[in-house]
């Protein structure tokens, strides 16, 4: 072997090496929730992406989750975070308007005034607090339970609000912890804690 043939070698495991390095850091980073997660919203059939919501807020008992979008709905801004977890639900009959979708630890809006709203979950108390109803639609619902908090702010314009309600309602669904941590360790043998 000639001292070139060794360079060449040393130089290929060095960025063999390097590249290894970086591939591993941004998986573990991705995995860990560092990283930015784009627009991979939450769905209720992905565990992992799950996982990161939960560890936004260790003590939540169910977790903000995408289901099924209606057509004409849109996701963005996926933001876990270590005091909760944000993102937005788009209609195209109200592009300007997103709604906010937010978990935390308690409810960060004003709860006074909120009305009693059907449970949209067993064990979940759900209200919703009306800012406008004419000229335009706009409020917030909650979803208390256990640990947690989900926030949904809303501003619909008048005419289509009732879609509008029922169709992001049916859109964002609340998966339990406990399921969430029984299938991440069968599925996975990973262990979600707390």
């Amino acid at each position: 072997m000639t001292r070139r043939d060794t360079r060449r070698r040393s130089s290929w495991r060095i960025t063999f090496g390097a590249l290894l390095a970086v591939l591993t850091l941004g998986a573990a980073a991705a995995l860990t929730g560092c990283a930015s997660s784009g627009d991979a919203m939450p769905r209720c059939t992905d565990p992992l992406r799950l996982a990161i919501v939960a560890q936004s807020v260790p003590s939540a008992s169910y977790l903000p989750c995408i289901r099924d979008l209606p057509p004409g709905w849109t996701t963005s801004n996926f933001a876990p975070a270590q005091d909760g977890t944000r993102f937005l639900l788009i209609s195209d009959r109200s592009p300007a308007e997103p709604v906010v979708v937010e978990l935390a630890t308690a409810c960060r809006f004003r709860f006074s005034g909120a009305s009693p709203s059907p449970a949209r979950a067993p064990g979940i108390l759900s209200y919703i607090r009306l800012d406008s109803i004419r000229p335009r639609f706009a409020g917030r619902l909650y979803d208390v339970f256990p640990g947690g908090c989900v926030t949904y702010s809303f501003d619909f314009g008048s005419g289509s609000q009732i879609e509008l309600m029922e169709q992001f309602e049916r859109a964002v669904g609340l998966y339990p912890r406990q399921q969430l941590r029984l299938v991440l360790k069968q599925e996975l043998g990973v262990e979600l804690k707390p």
